[in-house]
C-alpha cells in the first residue's frame, strides 16, 4: 500500500519514538527536580486527568490490533503525548519556582525601558478601545482551545508527521522555558509594574489575583504538594505563550485552510501578552527565541528520518532510461 510521504508508516514510527524519547527525559527531569526542591504530586487530585490515558492507550491498542489503521493509532498516540508533554511541562513550573532564585523583575523591566517599550502606554492604548480590548483576551484565551484545534486541523488534513513535529517542538518549547526561567523567575508586569504603581502589594488581601502567592509559597517552602486539579501558570520569563503562538502558527503553515486564520489569531496572542498575560515585552523576545529553537531542533529531529526517506524512495524509484 502506498502512503503519502507525511504518512509513512516508516516516518511516523521514527515520530514515535523521538516523542517517547523526550517524553522520558521530562519525566526523569521532573522527579529529579521533585526530589532536589522537596516537592510531590497528589497524583489522586484529577481523577479525570489519569482516567484519560488509559483511555487513549486502549484506543491505540484497538487501531493496531483489532482493527488496523495506523494513521488514527498514530493520531491517538500523538494526542497521548501531547497531553503527557502539557502534564510534564506545568509540573516542571513549580520546580523552577521552589529553585528559589532571586526575582529578575528589576532586571527584565529595566530592559523593557531600554528597549523603549512604554508599558502604560500601551495598556492605555487598549483599554481606550473596548473592543481591542475583549479581542486580545479572548485570543490569549485561545492557548487552550488550540492546543485541541490544531491537532484536529493535522488529523484532518492527513498531516501526521507535522502533528508530531508540532509535539516535539511544544515539548522543547517547554523545558526551554522552563530551564531559562530557574535563573530568571519573575513574578510579571502586573505584580511589579502595575500594582506597584498603585501601591498595591500582590500579597495583601485587597489585591487582585495574582500568581505571586503560589510562587512565594513554593518559594520558602510552605507548600510541596502539587495538585493536579488546580495547576497555575507561574512563569514570565520566556513567555510560554509566545512559543506556543509562534509553534501553533508554523505547525498549520502547511494546511491551507487554517493557514492564515491561525497567524491571525496566534499574531493577536502575541500581542496580548503584555496585556492579559501581564508579560514584560523582553518576555515576548524571549518566548520568540525558544520558540525558534524548538522548531529548529524538532525539524532536525525528526526531519532526518524524512531526508532518509526521500533518498531511498529515490534510489529504489526506476530511472527514466531504466523504465525505457
Amino acid at each position: 500500500m502506498h502512503f503519502p510521504q507525511d504518512a509513512d508508516p516508516t516516518v511516523l514510527a521514527h515520530g514515535s519514538r523521538t516523542g517517547w524519547i523526550m517524553l522520558a527525559a521530562m519525566a526523569v527531569a521532573t522527579i529529579t527536580a521533585y526530589w532536589a526542591t522537596g516537592l510531590s504530586v497528589d497524583v489522586l487530585s484529577n481523577p479525570a486527568l489519569l482516567g484519560a490515558f488509559p483511555i487513549f492507550g486502549g484506543i491505540v491498542w484497538f487501531y493496531r490490533s483489532v482493527r488496523p489503521s495506523p494513521h488514527l493509532a498514530c493520531a491517538m498516540e500523538t494526542t497521548t503525548q501531547l497531553l503527557l508533554v502539557l502534564v510534564f511541562g506545568i509540573l516542571l513550573t513549580y520546580s523552577a519556582i521552589a529553585a528559589g532564585y532571586p526575582y529578575r523583575d528589576a532586571e527584565l523591566h529595566a530592559v523593557d525601558q531600554w528597549i523603549g517599550f512604554d508599558r502604560r502606554a500601551y495598556l492605555a492604548f487598549v483599554h481606550a478601545h473596548p473592543w481591542l480590548s475583549q479581542v486580545l483576551t479572548l485570543s490569549y484565551l485561545s492557548l487552550h482551545p488550540q492546543t485541541a484545534l490544531v491537532p484536529m486541523a493535522l488529523v484532518i488534513a492527513g498531516q501526521f508527521s507535522r502533528y508530531q513535529h508540532m509535539v516535539v517542538a511544544l515539548a522543547v518549547a517547554l523545558v526551554l522555558t522552563v530551564a531559562v526561567s530557574i535563573f530568571v523567575p519573575a513574578v510579571a508586569a502586573f505584580a511589579y509594574v502595575d500594582l506597584k504603581d498603585a501601591g498595591i502589594d500582590p500579597l495583601s488581601p485587597s489585591a487582585p489575583y495574582t500568581h505571586v502567592p503560589t510562587m512565594e509559597a513554593l518559594r520558602s517552602g510552605a507548600r510541596h504538594i502539587v495538585k493536579l486539579d488546580n495547576l497555575e501558570a507561574l512563569l514570565t520569563f520566556p513567555s510560554f505563550h509566545t512559543a506556543a503562538a509562534l509553534v501553533f502558527a508554523w505547525t498549520t503553515w502547511t494546511v491551507p485552510f487554517v493557514r492564515w486564520p491561525s497567524v491571525f489569531v496566534n499574531g493577536l496572542m502575541i500581542a496580548a501578552t503584555p496585556v492579559t498575560g501581564a508579560h514584560y515585552f523582553v518576555d515576548l523576545i524571549g518566548g520568540s527565541a525558544v520558540a525558534l529553537a524548538a522548531i529548529a531542533l524538532a525539524t532536525y529531529l525528526l526531519g532526518s528520518r524524512r531526508r532518509r526517506h526521500r533518498t531511498t524512495t529515490a534510489l529504489a524509484s526506476p530511472g527514466p532510461i531504466a523504465s525505457a
